[in-house]
């Protein structure tokens, strides 16, 4: 079906996807800021927290995705891990669960084995594990494949409630990790880890999602959480690069969820992603379903006319902001439709006129509403 269509996969992803954000479409600028920052990243040690912000569909998680991609193919300099804030975090830990789940343990272990051989006296001897020695056993248990010494060392390296003695006696680890002071530690010496012996600067780059949850705290869970950010930013001078994101549009909604010592961390450059123009959203169509041709052809908006593609666009001006997330959307709906119509004539392309009468449903997207200031910056 996809092969009569010219197509190598569905070019329409509603839900954020690890494989689909190796894909970049549009807003050139953006992809820009991205190459040049990846790149000055590598060539620097120095630690730096940065922000990204937008409203809710313009392609916030996938950028981050991206960035993860991007990071991945750099030969572990950049080593990235994308994790998304919990809901509602009952404190700092919350947040340090969601980081170390998402830890790439099998280059961690090989690691560990390069720290071994530096370490005349043992790797647990090592500096870097001075303050929580129990992670060298714990990450030694899961190199070991073991499902049982894997799964312990799992719970322990998460802080997860109700690991018993006889767990802790299967990985050799005497202490659980309690205290916002024990994970930032943790943390610490698991950035230390994942940079150890690089050839040139090497950084851990935590992309964490979502992080406008921390407002839905009280004041002083949100303090707690910020404190524990700051903690761990502070801990790791340099090897650590770290990206909260936010689904605001306004730059002052991003301040005030913050603390004082974070927006003093922040670099001064940020990303910010806005809605499309008309011209940009269909630059953006026509980029993305060439990345997903099987052949390129010429004939970009296929099996719609390009007049098709444009009325579509047009319907969404009409009533909403553009979005990359509506484009998706909208885009996902009417090639649905296209293939439809098209199993009774293989050869029809779907023409303005068409798509116009697939739209002219009032109900059609009614639920999906702009929010208030949702254009802002």
């Amino acid at each position: 079906m996809l092969e009569e269509l010219n197509l190598r996969a569905w070019p329409f992803q509603t839900v954020p996807d690890g494989d689909f954000a190796k894909v970049w479409a549009g807003r050139r600028a953006t992809k820009e800021q991205i190459n040049g920052l990846l790149r000055r990243l590598q060539l620097s040690p120095k630690s730096s927290l940065r922000l990204l912000w937008a409203n809710f569909g313009m392609g916030k998680t996938h950028t981050l995705l991206h960035i993860k991609h991007l990071c991945s193919q750099t030969g572990s300099t950049l080593v990235p891990i994308y994790a998304v804030m919990p809901n509602r975090p009952a404190s700092f830990l919350d947040i340090y669960r969601a980081i170390v789940s998402e830890l790439p343990y099998e280059f961690l272990g090989e690691q560990l084995v390069k720290v071994g051989y530096q370490a005349p006296g043992g790797v647990a001897l090592h500096p870097m594990f001075a303050r929580t020695p129990g992670l060298v056993n714990a990450l030694l248990a899961i190199r070991s494949g073991e499902i049982e010494r894997t799964t312990a060392a799992r719970q322990w390296l998460s802080a997860q409630p109700g690991l018993g003695a006889r767990e802790l006696r299967t990985i050799n680890v005497t202490y659980r990790i309690k205290t916002a002071e024990d994970a930032i530690q943790a943390l610490t010496a698991l950035t230390k880890l994942a940079t150890f012996n690089a050839k040139t600067p090497a950084k851990l780059v935590v992309l964490l999602d979502e992080y406008q949850r921390i407002g839905e705290l009280k004041t002083s869970a949100r303090a707690e959480v910020n404190a524990g950010m700051h903690g761990y930013f502070n801990a790791n001078p340099s090897g650590l690069e770290m990206f909260l994101s936010f689904s605001f549009g306004r730059q002052e909604n991003v301040a005030y969820l913050l603390s004082g010592e974070l927006k003093s961390r922040a670099a001064p450059e940020t990303l910010n992603l806005d809605v499309l123009s008309k011209t940009e959203a269909l630059e953006f169509l026509h980029e993305l379903l060439d990345k997903f041709r099987l052949k390129l052809d010429g004939n970009w908006a296929y099996p719609l006319t390009p007049e098709a593609i444009e009325s579509m666009v047009e319907h969404i001006t009409r009533t909403k902001a553009l979005t990359p997330r509506r484009l998706m959307l909208y885009g996902d709906h009417i090639l649905q439709q296209s293939i439809v119509l098209r199993e009774n004539d293989p050869t029809s392309e779907i023409t303005s006129q068409v798509v116009r009468r697939w739209l002219s449903d009032p109900m059609l997207g009614s639920l999906d509403a702009d929010e208030p200031n949702s254009a802002a910056g």
